[in-house]
C-alpha cells in the first residue's frame, strides 16, 4: 500500500510544500509508503523526496493548511532539511511582507505597519539585525518600516527577492519571524531552526472566527513544529 500525490496545480512554493507534507503525514498515519511526481523545489531539500513511483497508489486530494496539524505524528524537520543553509552570527528577525495577489484574495490579509510596528517593538531589544522579505516592494507597509528602521538607526537589510530559495532559506535559520499569512513564510517557520514566531492578532482571530481550521488549530497552541509566540 502506498500514498501518492501524482500532479500539482499551479501554485507557489509553500503551497507545494504544505501539500507535499500532507503526503508525508498521511503516509507516516498509514503506516505505508508514499511516491510523488517531481516538484518545483524539492531538489533543495536532503534525502529521498519523491519516494516510490506513483502508480498504483491512492492519490491524496490537493489540501492544505487545513491538514497540517490534523496528524501531527511526523516533525516538519524530519522531512524537510534544506541542502544549503545560511549560519548567522547575530541574533536575526526575519520581517514578511506580502503583496501582488493577495490584494485579490483579501485585503486583509497584506497587513498594515501598525503591526510591523508592534512587532518590532517587542523583539528589537533581542535582535542585532532585521531582514526583510517582499514580494511587493510597492507596499507602503515596507517603505514605512524601512523608513521607521532607519529613523531609529536599527540594523536592517531587505532581501533581494531574485532567487526565492535563497530568501526561504535565510527565512527558515531566522531566530525570529514576524509573519505575514503566507505559506512561504509560514513554512519557513516550521523548517531549519526553531523560531519565535509573531503573528497578527487580527488576522488570526478573524480567521479562526470564520472556523478557517489552521488558524483554529493555532489559535489553539498549534504544535512542536510550529506555534504562535507573539500574538499582536
Amino acid at each position: 500500500m502506498k500514498v501518492t500525490i501524482n500532479s500539482f496545480p499551479r501554485c507557489g512554493f509553500g503551497n507545494r510544500v504544505l501539500y507535499y507534507y500532507n503526503l508525508r503525514q498521511e503516509a507516516h498515519k498509514r503506516n505505508c509508503e508514499f511516491g510523488c511526481v517531481a516538484w518545483g523545489g524539492h531538489e533543495f531539500f536532503e534525502g529521498d523526496m519523491l519516494g516510490l513511483e506513483v502508480r498504483g497508489g491512492n492519490s491524496l486530494g490537493f489540501c492544505l493548511g487545513e491538514k497540517f496539524y490534523t496528524y501531527n505524528g511526523l516533525p516538519t524537520r524530519d522531512v524537510f532539511k534544506l541542502k544549503e543553509k545560511p549560519i548567522f552570527s547575530e541574533t536575526t528577525c526575519a520581517i514578511h511582507f506580502r503583496g501582488t495577489d493577495f490584494h485579490q484574495w483579501n485585503p486583509n490579509a497584506v497587513l498594515g505597519f501598525d503591526y510591523y510596528y508592534d512587532s518590532i517593538q517587542e523583539v528589537k531589544d533581542a535582535v542585532d539585525t532585521f531582514i526583510l522579505f517582499t514580494d511587493d516592494q510597492g507596499l507602503s507597509s515596507i517603505t514605512a518600516t524601512s523608513e521607521y528602521l532607519s529613523s531609529q538607526d536599527i540594523n536592517f537589510t531587505v532581501a533581494s527577492a531574485e532567487n526565492y530559495i535563497n530568501d526561504f532559506s535565510f527565512m527558515s535559520e531566522c531566530d525570529y519571524i514576524i509573519s505575514s499569512p503566507s505559506t512561504f513564510c509560514i513554512c519557513a517557520g516550521f523548517i531549519g531552526k526553531k523560531k519565535k514566531i509573531i503573528h497578527s492578532k487580527n488576522w488570526v482571530e478573524d480567521r479562526a472566527n470564520r472556523n478557517d481550521k489552521f488558524w483554529v488549530d493555532l489559535l489553539n497552541g498549534g504544535n512542536d513544529d510550529y506555534s504562535i509566540w507573539r500574538l499582536l
